[in-house]
């Protein structure tokens, strides 16, 4: 009766073993959701779409003498991301990444710094247009650009195109293009709030 009872235990230990060293097909290949641990929280300047673009307006704004923050845009664009500027008289566009339109930028600001023409430059929002759908938001802002914030007039205005796409858990640009008004291409009045 001990022999036989040694017997099982021994078979019940062994199947168990086997059985452990098997992995399950769960186990073998556990699903994407499975294995995502829990996120951090959102950076305050992508909690909100208000607050993504107000990172990016001081993403490119600096005062006289200093160069911009660029941890604004680093920690707002998607890797993929892109910056369009408006067409080139020849017809073409640049599709720039946020490193590329830092590095373009900054060489401009070194560039009037060396010639002693650095005079600051602060961009705001003044109008915005939203549509939004589920993780996904199209933006119209309508902007103003200013040597310096306290400066009475604008030198420039335009619209931001701006696209962005929600994670689950924050907010980030996708891409901004942009086109700058002249005398031929005013700004409509429904874009500026009116």
């Amino acid at each position: 009766m001990k022999l036989i009872a040694l017997m099982a235990v021994a078979a019940w230990t062994g199947a168990a073993a086997l059985a452990q060293a098997q992995p399950t097909p769960a186990a073998a290949s556990p699903s994407p959701s499975a294995t995502r641990g829990l996120e951090p929280p959102a950076p305050a300047e992508a909690a909100s779409v208000d607050a993504i673009v107000r990172a990016l307006y001081a993403g490119v704004s600096h005062a006289p003498g200093e160069d911009p923050d660029w941890s604004h845009l680093r920690g707002i664009f998607l890797p993929a991301g892109r910056l369009i500027p408006p067409q080139r008289p020849n017809g073409e566009f640049t599709f720039l990444t946020a490193e590329d339109f830092i590095a373009r930028v900054s060489k401009g600001i070194a560039t009037r710094k060396a010639e002693g023409k650095e005079a600051g430059f602060s961009e705001r929002e003044i109008w915005r247009k939203t549509d939004c759908y589920g993780n996904i938001c199209q933006l119209f802002s309508t902007y103003e650009s200013r040597y310096r914030a306290a400066d009475p007039k604008p030198f420039a205005r335009g619209i931001n195109a701006i696209q962005l796409v929600k994670d689950g858990n924050r907010w980030w640009i996708v891409n901004v293009l942009w086109d700058q008004e002249t005398p031929e291409k005013p700004i409509p009045a429904g874009y500026l709030g009116k």
